[in-house]
């Protein structure tokens, strides 16, 4: 039997207050700041669910992708099987357009069809933040599920005291896929001007699933580049520009989550990825209404597709031009942080029709525009008693060029938070969220033909195509989020000890989810009309929790990570598709060599999904997956600078496939990577 959300919240909270010896303050597990809240902070002085990696993370997992440096936390999953370059993330049951992407503050908007839309090489990465849950107040459209926030390396992470110069060279090896991964950085200081050029190559042969069986057309290559250049004004003043690229070369399916087949061709795709954002900062010490960031950005994303069995060459191009502007100003005991911000995309594709004249979808040239504006006050009401009030309110306007058709709405996304801190070990809070998500070009204005029926003789003698149909009346997708969390901090339970836990309960209610159904699922049917459309249908309510328990004692670590959640529809009470299996991690590690070395082990179980609409008939199992890793990092000495980490993921080869997914995942994985610094 499922226990209740909150009657274990409850149990937790109350049994972990029985076992409290100390009061005092916690240091290596809160030291974390976090941007994707857009005010600087502690993870524990947050009521949201938020999850940070850091650098020594990334390098400890060598992560393939931003999602699958993500899959060991709760309630956060990797989407669209293992070919890196098509992997998502999926926080709390929700994924692909559900969650927002931000990269350095600036919003990645790219999401069309079956493509991927993360492309950022995680060595080139600081952190990455999570936000589990709601956050349309801060951010606007798209964070209905959460927000994944990258930061990228700047030479500040580097230079140290007196440091003028420095850089590092890297290699990396992955025997499943026979991947080589090389990458490099230099920095600089020069007066008040820093800098840092940072660039990586990965190349791989096609992953082996468990039981070393290949994975067809999942071999890749990719470079990333990204260059930084900062310019300390005054002690007070920061500009900043930046410049990132991603280029990919792959031959996939053209749904990389599947196996190639007779409406799924062989697609030779190359993609690339540019931006470029400028960033100003004022934050002067003796002013404390002044705290200003501003920020100014440019992406570009184009997926060129060489359909090789079809003879037809598609383009999908994406461009985004953003900017974001706030300011933070303190009054007594109230931090008031306000913005605007706004963006426009453009999208613009061409479909070849080469030997299928009139069964491919239509071209699209569109542009979406986007405007906001927020307030977000942080007040601290007593000594123990906080509270966080925001709303925000956003336009939006889509507009088909071809088409000659547009539509507009607005959306109010209001939060509220308190924090009580009831002892100085134990911090409950609860907030309520409420979210949108607009709805895209492609939803509203796509045209053509989604795929076609060949003839069949006597029957079918013309064949039949199935065509998508316009919903220009297409409603924004909106949630209310309800959360109650429960943070803990101790200190000397048991000598040189830490323990830090924390609990959070949901309930989200999703209300016009916007899906894609076709008229007439049996296929072809003479006299049965065949659309396609993106409609406003389910009523979703999701409920569940994560639960994270971190301890250290002396130079031993233990974290455990466990998410659950449930998916209903409200209507009909029955459960929802592609919600996941609950799951639970553990992670072990021991610090030896006075700190030099690092020996760990990882077990994920995730268990049985059998949370299933009636009319799926899929057999989603359990399965457990062992990790070990070692990351060596001698502090002085002949081998100063060097840093070595070695893993053994999928230790068992275990052939296993998440819930939901079509594609069983990679099979057991050595990695190698040597880091040398200078």
């Amino acid at each position: 039997m499922t226990k209740k959300p909150l009657v274990v919240a409850m149990a937790m909270v109350f049994s972990t207050t029985a076992y409290a010896q100390q009061n005092k303050t916690v240091t290596e597990f809160d030291e974390v700041l976090v941007t994707a809240t857009r005010i600087h902070e502690k993870v524990s002085d947050t009521s949201r669910s938020v999850v940070v990696i850091s650098e020594d993370n990334i390098q400890e997992s060598q992560p393939s992708s931003v999602a699958d440096a993500l899959k060991n936390q709760a309630n956060v999953n990797v989407t669209n099987g293992p070919r890196a370059s098509s992997q998502g993330v999926e926080i709390r049951g929700l994924s692909g357009q559900r969650v927002l992407q931000t990269i350095d503050g600036a919003r990645q908007n790219t999401n069309s069809g079956h493509r991927g839309s993360y492309f950022m090489d995680p060595e080139l990465l600081s952190s990455i933040e999570v936000i589990r849950g709601p956050a349309s107040s801060l951010w606007g459209s798209g964070a209905i599920g959460g927000v994944v926030a990258q930061n990228t390396k700047s030479a500040q992470d580097f230079l140290e005291q007196d440091d003028k110069f420095g850089g590092y060279i890297k290699q990396g090896f992955e025997n499943n896929g026979d991947k080589i991964k090389t990458s490099g950085t230099i920095y600089g200081l020069a007066d008040q001007i820093d800098w840092l050029l940072s660039g990586s190559y990965h190349d791989s042969n096609n992953i082996k699933i468990g039981n070393d069986q290949a994975l067809e057309n999942s071999a890749a290559e990719s470079t990333s580049g990204l260059a930084k250049l900062g310019w300390q004004l005054t002690d007070d003043q920061r500009l900043q520009f930046s410049a990132r690229l991603a280029d990919n070369d792959e031959l996939v399916p053209s749904n990389p989550s599947t196996h190639v087949g007779s409406s799924v061709p062989l697609v030779q795709r190359h993609i690339q990825d540019q931006n470029v954002t400028v960033a100003y900062s004022l934050n002067p010490t003796d002013n404390l209404l002044l705290d200003l960031n501003s920020t100014v950005y440019w992406n570009n994303t184009r997926f060129d597709e060489d359909r090789v069995t079809k003879g037809q060459f598609d383009t999908t191009e994406f461009e985004t031009i953003g900017f974001s502007l706030n300011n933070s100003s303190t009054f007594a005991s109230t931090v008031l942080t306000y913005g605007v911000d706004g963006y426009q995309d453009k999208i613009n594709t061409v479909r070849d029709d080469f030997n299928q004249v009139g069964q491919r979808p239509d071209s699209i040239d569109g542009e979406t525009s986007v405007w906001g504006a927020f307030t977000k006050a942080d007040i601290a009401l007593t000594d123990s008693i906080a509270l966080d009030a925001a709303v925000r309110y956003d336009t939006f306007k889509n507009q088909s060029n071809n088409l000659k058709l547009s539509s507009d709405d607005n959306a109010l996304s209001p939060s509220l938070g308190l924090m009580w801190d009831a002892t100085k070990w134990l911090t409950l809070s609860a907030r309520y969220d409420e979210a949108f998500r607009a709805p895209s070009m492609e939803e509203m204005y796509s045209t053509g033909s989604h795929y076609c029926i060949p003839s069949i003789p006597r029957f079918l003698p013309n064949g039949l195509c199935n065509n998508f149909q316009i919903n220009p009346d297409l409603r924004a997708e909106k949630a209310q989020n309800k959360e109650i969390k429960a943070d803990m901090r101790f200190a000397n339970l048991a000598g040189d000890d830490e323990l830090a836990m924390t609990l959070s309960v949901f309930r989200n209610d999703v209300d016009d989810f916007i899906e894609q159904t076709v008229s007439n699922p049996l296929h072809g049917i003479p006299g049965l009309e065949q659309t396609t459309s993106w409609d406003n249908v389910d009523e979703a309510k999701l409920t569940g929790f994560e639960f994270t328990t971190r301890y250290r004692y002396q130079q031993t670590r233990l974290a455990v990570n466990y998410g659950q959640t449930e998916g209903k529809d409200k209507t009909t009470d029955q459960y929802l598709s592609n919600i996941p299996a609950q799951k639970i991690g553990f992670d072990l590690s021991q610090s030896i060599m006075e700190g030099d070395m690092k020996l760990g082990t990882r077990v994920n179980y995730v268990a049985e999904q059998d949370q299933l609409p009636k009319a799926n008939k899929q057999q989603y199992d359990s399965y457990t997956l062992w990790d070990v890793y070692v990351a060596w990092e001698p502090a002085m000495g002949t081998f100063e600078g060097l840093r070595v980490d070695f893993a053994i993921e999928n230790i068992g080869d275990e052939e296993y496939r998440q819930a939901w997914q079509t594609l069983y995942e990679q099979g057991r994985n050595f990695k190698l990577a040597a880091r040398y610094s200078f």
